[in-house]
């Protein structure tokens, strides 16, 4: 999870201050795109928490059966799409050993932001994580397009406030996986 602005900042920079090929890779080498810190799964179910939402702490082995049971089930009984469901696979298995999800190597991205620093004097980037604020941006966006329901309960803070248009909520309703063309 990595907040929009800082990716455009990654290709602003990546394209201003492009990294220089070696001599054991002679292509144009990869900026792959991280944050830092990265948030932890432990801390996006506590920044739910903080927002309303019921998220209880269980061990990962109940919560990988539950997700199964559920996908089954809804498989089963030809319910509605699954909007996890390409990650699956990955949630479903012990994801300390076959976890996808590999820390990818930044070292071209950061060279290009503290090139972009040093030309700018200005670090627009610094401090590019996910925080809970950006958590609460991102889950008051899910309510509103539809996506997700409003939490069930009083939370430690108030979702922010997103107003979507008429245009933003007609063309949400012709995505997929959001109840059904419903928003």
């Amino acid at each position: 999870m990595v907040p929009v602005t800082h990716v455009a900042r990654i290709v602003v920079a990546s394209v201003l201050h492009p990294p220089s090929p070696s001599s054991s890779s002679p292509t144009l080498p990869v900026c792959h795109v991280t944050n830092h810190p990265r948030i932890t799964f432990n801390a996006y179910t506590a920044a739910l928490s903080t927002y309303g939402y019921s998220v209880p702490s269980v061990p990962y082995a109940e919560w990988r059966s539950k997700a199964e049971s559920y996908v089954e089930r809804a498989t089963d009984e030809g319910g509605e799409e699954w909007a996890l469901m390409p990650l699956y696979e990955m949630a479903t298995t012990d994801m300390d050993v076959n976890c996808r999800a590999r820390a990818l190597d930044d070292a071209n991205a950061a060279a290009a932001l503290r090139a972009d620093v040093d030309a700018t004097g200005e670090d627009v980037s610094g401090g590019a994580g996910v925080t809970e604020e950006i958590v609460g941006r991102y889950l008051a966006w899910l309510v509103a397009v539809g996506f997700m329901g409003k939490p069930e309960g009083k939370g430690e803070r108030e979702l922010p406030r997103v107003e979507l248009g008429g245009e933003q909520r007609e063309a949400m309703r012709k995505v997929g996986g959001r109840g059904k063309g419903s928003a």
